[in-house]
């Protein structure tokens, strides 16, 4: 179920199942038709999320702008 934009930012990152900046988020969440919200948005949603959960979050943020999911990073850690 979507509750949050956090719902719908990991639906659309599960998909191509790679990093994904919050541009390219907030894209995909519009022509979707899943959630509008903007490129600030999303990234002040994740920033707030990665704050109050820690390493708890499902997210992490990569190079480049980019996040992705924490599941992915157990496979291929090697930095943390």
């Amino acid at each position: 179920m979507i509750y949050t934009v956090l719902d719908v930012i990991e639906l659309i990152l599960k998909d191509p199942g790679e990093p994904l900046s919050p541009y390219w988020l907030a894209s995909q969440m519009d022509e979707q038709k899943l959630w509008k919200a903007s490129e600030h948005y999303v990234r002040a949603a994740l920033e707030k999320d990665m704050k109050e959960w820690g390493e708890k979050t499902q997210f992490v943020k990569l190079a480049d702008d980019e996040w992705g999911l924490r599941s992915w990073n157990m496979e291929d850690s090697g930095d943390g």
